[in-house]
């Protein structure tokens, strides 16, 4: 139901307005009264058509909600903080417009489909709360290059706003290349006070990526934190331009490439030059899943062999070997790296030979390795490599997470990590220094 009314009449009647007549559920109307009556522990919304997680904040639309209630209450609310509409067809013009006058949202999520015009009713919402500092948009399909100039000219409005989200199901695409090129991105200009930008699985072609190092390259985004690319199409080309525009981001700590499988060994000796470069301030990189491979790990430890601010690498589910592993490990020790904390290879193709490199990174005196990940590796000697992995632990103070994969094991044998254990414990009984009383063994990967 649209039950578009003007402003004046919702406040009218506000207070004795029947939640039995204008909700479709009981949890609707809690939700309304809920919204009503300013309950603090009531700061998020989400407004779609199927239920996500059965929770009492999501408001299932049906034919007999009125939409302009909910956006009046909404508008009203003193304690939201997350809305997140998932609606199709677009939320209609009266939801929009008493969005418009809420002041407390800090975070805006938008899914599904959008028209041409929401954006010019959203617009007073991202002018007028200064309170917001996060939207995400992650519709199936969006509106003409009207529907992007409309979007733009909203978002720089928000002065408030310091991360900005895309994503998109593989199934589906957000505005054109063109419109990324030549509107979106150019719009990114006005955005100085942005900390993050976000892409996932947002297939950029064209000159996409050229627009926004040249953004980067001129400052346009100077206080920008986190740069997240993930399985977006960055290619070479458009990794060695981002790359340029790196330089400029003094601020930048956090790149984010996992997915990105086009990229080659050309565009990675491209980053090796930016990790030995002054302005690199990186302290997390992920490139799991673009295909490295033994060449590749090679010309990333040349550059991260000078590079001492890095503390969170993932380099898991590529096809790096025992050669490329102990040119990390050479990397990362011989260096001057004593930062680096969490280091995932998993799901890599090395063998017993990469286990005895990692070991002389697992008891370096200078390792202040918290988080390693070795999940399925492949399968060998799994005794040799338990003892190998107990004398290195032996000789560890800082690790506190090993895993290990799931296929790590022989029918009839004990696994890997009951093995590990057990020689683990048998060389600590020998050894004057004490292993980090912490220390957890998975089996599987873990999260990173």
């Amino acid at each position: 139901m649209d039950g578009s009314r003007d402003y004046a009449y919702y406040n009218k009647h506000a207070q004795d307005v029947n939640l039995d007549d204008i909700t479709s559920s009981e949890r609707n109307k809690n939700i309304m009264q809920k919204l009503r009556d300013g309950d603090s522990d009531f700061t998020s919304l989400y407004i779609g058509e199927e239920e996500r997680n059965d929770e009492d904040d999501e408001f299932i639309v049906e034919k007999s909600d009125d939409l302009g209630w909910l956006g009046y209450f909404v508008g009203e609310s003193k304690r939201l903080g997350l809305l997140h509409m998932s609606c199709n067809p677009s939320p209609p013009v009266c939801l929009l417009e008493g969005i418009c006058r809420n002041r407390s949202i800090q975070s805006l999520e938008v899914e599904n489909i959008i028209v041409d015009a929401t954006f010019i009713h959203l617009a007073p919402f991202f002018g007028n709360n200064s309170n917001l500092t996060r939207f995400m948009l992650g519709c199936l399909r969006m509106g003409s290059d009207l529907c992007a100039r409309n979007f733009a000219m909203a978002l720089v409005k928000c002065d408030s706003l310091t991360c900005l989200c895309f994503e998109v199901s593989a199934d589906g695409g957000q505005f054109s290349d063109d419109a990324f090129n030549d509107i979106i991105f150019p719009a990114l200009n006005f955005l100085p006070q942005l900390e993050k930008l976000s892409f996932e699985d947002h297939y950029i072609e064209g000159e996409g990526y050229a627009t926004l190092g040249n953004i980067l390259r001129l400052g346009g985004m100077g206080k920008l934190r986190v740069l997240d690319l993930i399985s977006s199409g960055v290619n070479d080309a458009g990794l060695q331009t981002l790359v340029a525009g790196m330089k400029s981001c003094q601020n930048l700590v956090r790149l984010n490439l996992c997915g990105n499988d086009a990229i080659t060994v050309a565009a990675l000796r491209t980053s090796s030059d930016f990790f030995q470069s002054e302005s690199c301030r990186l302290e997390s990189l992920n490139l799991a899943s673009i295909g490295i491979d033994d060449e590749g790990a090679i010309i990333l430890a040349t550059g991260l062999t000078t590079y001492k601010p890095l503390k969170h690498l993932n380099l898991s589910q590529n096809d790096i070997g025992d050669e490329g592993i102990a040119a990390l490990v050479s990397g990362l020790t011989i260096a001057a790296n004593t930062s680096l904390e969490t280091l995932n290879l998993s799901e890599n193709p090395f063998t017993i030979a990469g286990v005895r490199s990692l070991s002389t990174l697992i008891q370096s005196e200078r390792s202040c390795l918290k988080l390693l990940n070795l999940g399925w590796m492949i399968d060998g000697d799994e005794a040799a490599e338990a003892l190998i992995l107990a004398n290195a632990l032996a000789n560890n103070t800082s690790l506190i997470h090993l895993g290990l994969g799931y296929n790590i094991h022989k029918e009839g044998e004990d696994t890997f990590s009951r093995l590990l254990v057990t020689l683990l414990a048998s060389t600590i009984s020998t050894h004057p220094i004490t292993p980090s009383s912490q220390l957890a063994i998975y089996m599987g990967n873990i999260l990173t």
